[in-house]
């Protein structure tokens, strides 16, 4: 599972570094079918509620989420650019930062227990940039980005527990994301993806 964590760690960290809205998608899409992999690699479910959980990484976060926001930002009109974080020293640094002490922390709190570690590390790491997006940007797509980034680090984070929840437990956190992302979907089309209804503005001056 290590070098599937460390590839979860640089999707997280890469759209950060980017100013273009598909590349922040790509990179949720992609951290669905990480999750779905490592789910995959402890061995694939027999249950039904392994199947929904296979599911809701695979075909919610890593294909329909993306898919959905895609179209909307599409008929919005909206341009390549989009920083997810300002692009400045400092907003990297402080990424930097984020990161590094969420693996400290992580080696705190469960030292030397390999994959157990390594997993809470970037999940806390993938919490703390979800929030750092939260903290500095106020467009909407931004919002909604950072909403996201840190739903998929407690995902990440419950996947490294001992058992799997139960078929009407993960059915409910299923429905529940399904209907959260067509809420904030609604959202961004009423808003458009700058939150001052003009759906370009603040993304790229409105050059496309």
């Amino acid at each position: 599972m290590t070098y599937l964590l460390v590839a979860f760690l640089v999707v997280i960290v890469v759209p950060l570094l980017t100013a273009s809205w598909r590349i922040s998608l790509l990179g949720l899409a992609l951290q669905g079918v990480l999750m779905a992999a490592m789910v995959g690699q402890r061995g694939w479910p027999h249950d039904l509620g392994g199947a929904v959980l296979l599911a809701d990484l695979l075909v919610l976060r890593g294909w329909f989420i993306p898919r959905h926001l895609r179209r909307i930002m599409d008929h919005l009109g909206v341009g390549r650019r989009n920083d997810v974080i300002p692009a400045n020293l400092l907003s990297w640094t402080l990424a930097g930062a984020a990161v590094l002490v969420a693996f400290r922390f992580a080696g705190h709190v469960l030292p030397g227990e390999g994959d157990r570690t390594l997993l809470a590390a970037v999940a806390a790491a993938a919490l703390l940039l979800g929030l750092l997006i939260l903290g500095t940007q106020v467009t909407t797509f931004s919002q909604i980005t950072g909403v996201l980034r840190v739903e998929y680090a407690i995902a990440l984070f419950e996947l490294g527990g001992a058992h799997e929840p139960g078929l009407p437990v993960q059915l409910g956190l299923t429905v529940v994301l399904l209907l959260s992302v067509l809420t904030l979907g609604r959202f961004l089309r009423r808003l458009g993806a700058s939150g001052d209804g003009g759906g370009v503005g603040a993304l790229d001056g409105g050059a496309r």
